[in-house]
């Protein structure tokens, strides 16, 4: 493919900084940059212009590939595909699916949707082959899956004033089948309220999931779950309510459901099963609580915890099996631990056998009260368990509930609490000061050292290194040996209240690819689900599945299905990015305010070095960082400068 860029050799900028000098490359274009992406499958940068979509291999330096948009366009297809959007203004269900963004990666897969005016084209997004180009066949694409275990995409887009599910053999490179939904007018008539939620942010949306049953695709996307034959896409059933989270249970022939009900930021939940063949529901109630916290699956009765209790239910009546839910009032959260439970109830835990029968005599109190954040609540080594919360820390006997240490190591709620789990070691940071929690302390921990943070209340991150320990707030980059003793201390000036919206991933991309892993990732959150299916497989999901999406993403990365989709070459160099994802990253990415406005300063955890300063000289500015390799990728007109 011919490319439409050139390369400017590499660049020393030492002049900027009299501490460290950096390495920077820029790419450049033909004209100016609109969109900067980092694939993740490969870390190779996706730029899009107005006339090219290109993908540049940071490594190299080089531009693995290019798609020129004319070729994509017809002057046909442009007039065709203008015509059927235009028609889309107004209508809920299509506004639904709108994105400010025109690249986007189609989860657990090496494919992307790619927008171009009107035109939505599906590519492989290792070598830039073209899939699927929707004004081909007329299609207005809103939204695809990957089938891995067929080697398929599923995609839900509009036909002239139908909308239709669309099925791609990605092997054969053809349509398999194409099946109608029902009209657009229709669909968004009869969940016209939900639809007009959507659009304006008012619910959760989950992330599309597909699960394959007998010879049925169960489809969710954008709540709707959809049963299609697998063979010819005919829709067996379909839900005429949203559905947040679905597993099929026992033998197949059951469905769990799961809504969030009553806006984005309500946690109440209602919880059904259906028949897997019908759709209809086969419980005559729904379960409705505050939060449903765990799922477990036997083939034949399910244990459901949530706010009220937790029991087995009869599958074929959803009757509670249990004579009596397990004592306690307020259920946050059940753990099951080498066939026992362990439970939260209120502020308190206990442990119980899988009779529902408690071990032991008295409930633990693990916190102040009810509203206190849980942050960790796990068995460890020596045969104990751990509790950390806002205002407690201790160890107690797995076999007895009696505690370790005589008195709970006590925190500031009102400050701040992160942690990080290595080897049965948790190291917490509260109040100013580090703690050290080890499986087999027989006393309680004193905490180490003082740090002098301006506003600690911004602290989002720890992690402990071979050289000691890095904190990362969205004004501090702080560095402590294993004593804790400070070794430096970055502090900046807060680039204002317009000037933190431009930074991705919440203000701070300080530690992970999935994201910072502060406290509130950390916690045991009220939406999360642990779900063990019938064969004892564990799995975990988000009802509100944003927080969870770079992680999905990751762990279909490697799946063998994928070794049709890629150059057998490729697999080495995909592997080799995943697993440095098992190495701690070495740098901070914090958003400052700098003389000319605000500035990405990236920072070396292990001395505090800066190493790259970025002016975003721009109201909108075009940057990504990729948490893999800590590369910073900026448009700035023409150029793509790599910062690596």
């Amino acid at each position: 493919m011919k490319n439409y860029a050139y390369v400017i050799g590499l660049t020393t900028l030492s002049s900027v900084f009299s501490t460290a000098a950096f390495s920077q490359n820029v790419v450049s274009f033909t004209n100016e940059i609109q969109e900067v992406k980092v694939e993740p499958l490969t870390g190779n940068v996706f730029v899009k212009t107005k006339d090219v979509l290109s993908s540049v291999n940071p490594q190299s330096n080089a531009i693995e590939w290019s798609i020129s948009i004319d070729k994509i366009n017809s002057q046909n297809s442009i007039a065709k595909m203008s015509k059927i959007y235009s028609s889309l203004s107004n209508n809920d269900f299509s506004n639904a699916f709108k994105s400010d963004s025109e690249i986007s990666f189609i989860s657990n897969s090496p494919f992307a949707q790619v927008k171009f005016d009107n035109n939505n084209v599906l590519i492989n997004s290792t070598n830039g082959e073209v899939l699927f180009n929707s004004a081909d066949l007329g299609y207005v694409i809103y939204s695809s899956s990957f089938i891995p275990s067929n080697n398929e995409l599923l995609i839900l887009g509009q036909k002239d004033n139908k909308v239709v599910f669309v099925n791609y053999d990605l092997i054969g490179k053809k349509i398999k089948w194409e099946s109608e939904v029902g009209d657009v007018d229709g669909l968004g008539k009869s969940l016209g309220n939900y639809f007009k939620s959507l659009v304006k942010n008012d619910v959760s949306v989950s992330e599309n999931k597909i699960i394959i049953g007998k010879n049925v695709i169960y489809a969710g996307v954008k709540n709707l779950l959809f049963a299609l034959d697998q063979n010819n896409g005919t829709v067996k059933w379909k839900t005429d309510y949203p559905v947040n989270n679905f597993f099929i249970s026992g033998n197949g022939d059951k469905m769990i459901t799961i809504l969030n009900s009553g806006g984005l930021l309500s946690s109440k939940q209602k919880l059904n099963m259906l028949d897997a063949f019908t759709g209809e529901k086969v419980w005559k109630d729904d379960i409705t609580t505050a939060y449903i916290s765990y799922l477990e699956d036997h083939g034949d009765k399910v244990l459901i915890a949530h706010q009220k209790g937790f029991n087995f239910y009869d599958y074929a009546t959803g009757e509670k099996l249990w004579k009596k839910d397990p004592k306690g009032s307020d259920i946050k959260r059940v753990i099951p631990i080498d066939g026992d439970y362990l439970y939260i109830a209120d502020n308190e835990m206990n442990l119980i056998d899988k009779e529902g029968k408690s071990k032991w005599k008295k409930f633990v109190e693990i916190a102040d009260d009810s509203e206190d954040q849980v942050y960790y609540l796990g068995k460890v080594g020596n045969d104990r368990v751990f509790y950390l919360t806002d205002t407690y820390g201790n160890m107690v006997e797995y076999a007895t509930g009696k505690k370790i240490w005589k008195k709970n190591v006590e925190f500031d709620k009102k400050r701040p609490l992160t942690y990080d789990f290595k080897d049965d070691k948790f190291l917490v940071y509260n109040n100013k000061r580090i703690y050290t929690f080890n499986s087999n302390n027989e006393d309680s921990p004193k905490p180490k050292g003082k740090i002098d943070v301006e506003n600690d209340k911004t602290i989002q991150t720890l992690e402990s290194f071979d050289w000691g320990v890095c904190i990362v707030g969205q004004n501090d980059v702080i560095g402590l040996d294993n004593d804790g003793n400070v070794i430096y201390q970055k502090t900046y000036s807060e680039p204002g209240e317009a000037a933190r919206r431009l930074m991705k991933t919440g203000g701070i991309i300080a530690s992970s690819y999935f994201g910072f892993k502060g406290s509130a990732q950390k916690a045991i959150a009220n939406t999360q689900i642990t779900y063990v299916d019938s064969n004892g497989n564990e799995i975990s999901q988000d009802l509100f599945s944003e927080s969870a999406k770079n992680k999905k993403t990751q762990k279909g990365n490697q799946n063998e299905d994928f070794s049709d989709m890629i150059d057998k070459n490729l697999l080495a160099s995909v592997n080799s990015r995943f697993n440095g994802l098992k190495q701690s990253n070495n740098y901070a990415v914090v958003l400052a305010k700098g003389s000319n406005g605000p500035e990405l300063v990236k920072v070396r955890k292990k001395d505090g070095v800066e190493v790259v300063k970025i002016s975003l000289d721009s109201n909108k500015p075009i940057y990504e960082i990729d948490g893999v390799t800590d590369n910073i990728y900026f448009a700035s007109g023409k150029d793509l400068k790599m910062y690596k």
